[in-house]
C-alpha cells in the first residue's frame, strides 16, 4: 500500500500533523498536499514514504503504551 492510499483508508491520521512531523518546515502541509495530488509535477518519493513510516512507527509505539483504566 502506498502513502496516498494509506491516508485515504485511515482518515483519522491528520495530513497536516503528519506533514509537520515528516518535514519539519513551515510549508510542510502544502508540500505533502502537493505531492499527494501530484500538483506541480511533485510526487511521493521513496524518501517521503520512509519519513512517513518513521513517524507512523513512533505513533504505533505510543499507541502500544496506552493503557485502558479498569
Amino acid at each position: 500500500m502506498d502513502l496516498k492510499q494509506f491516508l485515504t483508508d485511515n482518515p483519522i491520521i491528520k495530513q497536516a500533523v503528519l506533514a509537520r512531523l515528516m518535514y519539519g518546515v513551515d510549508h510542510a502541509t502544502t508540500k505533502l498536499a502537493n505531492k499527494l495530488t501530484g500538483l506541480n509535477k511533485q510526487r511521493i518519493t521513496r524518501d517521503d514514504e520512509e519519513l512517513a513510516l518513521k513517524v507512523l512507527q513512533e505513533l504505533g509505539a505510543n499507541i502500544s503504551k496506552l493503557k485502558v483504566s479498569e
